[in-house]
């Protein structure tokens, strides 16, 4: 597949799954235009935030995603072997950790990886479904759409609360550090309904 290929892919599997966010908001259309124009941004966040971020997580996220693809516990072992960071025993000991997977340290490094690669494998539908392989250039990146689109809906929240802070703020209303967009929206309405009504 090439890239933009991998781009369109992952853009139409967030916004498919931001579009069970659209029920709960009043302007549906300006929701999802919202959600359209700004996924790439929200995206190359994501991809920022992984370049940027540590190295131990992104090794995680990759033996999961390459993990859930393999046939067989031998093969996911073999590809957690090939990564340099799990060549000692301690690292693996800690991602059975991170994978809440219970183990013994004096148990040794092949008891771990059996283990670690039989839970991976019992949980491949889980893993493949959480993590996505996306292709820029010469570079991979496994994203997690789940995580991408609670950012997006986090980004469309935090922009109407804004919004309507802004709006409150030139009507000379009070509203509360908590209130979210809707009750600060309930509150214009009620304002300007008020308004209206006294000056008739």
């Amino acid at each position: 597949m090439d890239e933009r290929g991998y781009k369109e892919n992952l853009r139409k599997m967030i916004l498919d799954m931001a579009q069970k966010e659209l029920d709960s908001y009043v302007s549906q259309k300006g929701v999802q235009k919202y959600f359209e124009g700004n996924v790439d941004k929200i995206i190359n966040e994501n991809i920022k935030k992984i370049t940027q971020g540590m190295g131990v997580n992104k090794t995680y996220s990759r033996v999961l995603k390459k993990g859930a693809n393999q046939d067989n516990i031998s093969s996911i072992a073999r590809t957690i072997k090939s990564e340099e960071t799990f060549k000692s025993k301690n690292e693996l000991v800690k991602f059975a950790k991170y994978l809440g997977i219970n183990v013994n340290t004096k148990n040794s490094y092949n008891q771990v990886l059996r283990k670690v690669s039989t839970h991976i494998y019992s949980n491949k539908g889980e893993y493949s479904q959480k993590y996505f392989s996306y292709k820029r250039g010469e570079d991979e990146y496994i994203l997690e759409p789940e995580r991408i689109k609670k950012d997006l809906v986090e980004s469309y929240k935090s922009k109407t609360r804004n919004d309507m802070r802004s709006i409150a703020r030139l009507l000379d209303l009070q509203v509360e550090d908590e209130d979210g967009a809707e009750e600060i929206r309930k509150k214009i309405i009620n304002y300007i309904m008020k308004e209206k009504l006294s000056k008739k």
